[in-house]
C-alpha cells in the first residue's frame, strides 16, 4: 500500500462511499437496510485498506431472562383478544474494535451493547449481534438510509455544504473589505497594488477580477486574505 495511514485515516477512506444507503428490505410495518446491504458495502474497503473489525462481549455482563407480554389483536369480527407471548431477553455490553491489519496496536475501542429477544435464547444472541452490528456500523460511520435515491441525498448534501462555503466566505469577505478600508485610510494612493493582488485569486467568467465580493470558496478567501496581510505589514 502507497500509503502510510494511521487507524483513523483508514477509516475516513472506508467512510466516503457509503455515506447514504438505500432502504432495502421491509417487514415489521418499516422499511430498512439489512446487515448484507451494509457489510457489502463496508468490507470490499476494509480488505482494500487493511482494516479489521473485532466484536468483544465485555465478560461478567451478559444477561439471559425470560420475558412475557401480552399482545393485543383484532379478530376477524373486529373482537379484540388477548395473545401472551414469552419470550427469551439476551443483553450483554460490548466493545467494537478496529484494528490497523498493519499496525495491530493501532486501534479503536468503542463501546456498545447488544441487546435481542426471541422464543430461544440462542436466537435472541443471534437477533442482538445482527442488530448490533447493523447499527454499530450505520452510526460509527454516521450513514443515512434513505427510501429516496442515494442521489437526491447527496445533491441536498452538496446544497448544505455550499451553503456553509457561502457563509463562512461572506464572513472572511467581510474581514477582508475592512481590512482593505483600513489599509486605504493611511495609504490612499495603493489601490492599484490592492487590485493586483486581489486579481491573483478571484476570478469571475473565468477571468481575473479585482472583485473580492465575487469570492465563493472559503480557501480562495483565506489565501486572499493572508496574502494582503503579508502586503500590509511590510
Amino acid at each position: 500500500m502507497a500509503e502510510n495511514l494511521n487507524i483513523y485515516q483508514k477509516l475516513a477512506k472506508i467512510r466516503k462511499p457509503v455515506e447514504v444507503i438505500k432502504k432495502n428490505r421491509k417487514g415489521y410495518g418499516y422499511t430498512y437496510v439489512d446487515e448484507e446491504e451494509i457489510l457489502s458495502k463496508i468490507t470490499g474497503s476494509m480488505g482494500k485498506y487493511g482494516v479489521s473489525l473485532i466484536p468483544s462481549i465485555t465478560h461478567g455482563t451478559s444477561q439471559v431472562e425470560p420475558y412475557h407480554y401480552v399482545k393485543t389483536k383484532t379478530t376477524k369480527d373486529g373482537k379484540p383478544i388477548e395473545e401472551h407471548v414469552n419470550e427469551i431477553i439476551v443483553r450483554a455490553e460490548m466493545d467494537w474494535i478496529w484494528v490497523n491489519d498493519e499496525n495491530p496496536d493501532d486501534r479503536v475501542v468503542v463501546p456498545w451493547i447488544l441487546v435481542g429477544s426471541q422464543s430461544d435464547a440462542s436466537q435472541g444472541f443471534g437477533s442482538a449481534l445482527t442488530y448490533a452490528s447493523r447499527y454499530f456500523l450505520l452510526k460509527y460511520f454516521n450513514v443515512a438510509t434513505s427510501d429516496d435515491d442515494p442521489d437526491e441525498y447527496r445533491r441536498r448534501q452538496r446544497e448544505a455544504e455550499e451553503e456553509e462555503n457561502r457563509l463562512v466566505s461572506e464572513k472572511l469577505v467581510e474581514q477582508i473589505h475592512q481590512m482593505v478600508l483600513d489599509y486605504l485610510g493611511a495609504h490612499p494612493d495603493e489601490k492599484q497594488k490592492i487590485a493586483t493582488i486581489t486579481k491573483k485569486y478571484v476570478k469571475e467568467n473565468g477571468k481575473p477580477s479585482n472583485n473580492y465580493f465575487a469570492i465563493r470558496d472559503p480557501s480562495v478567501a483565506k489565501e486572499l486574505m493572508n496574502a494582503l496581510e503579508t502586503e500590509f505589514s511590510k
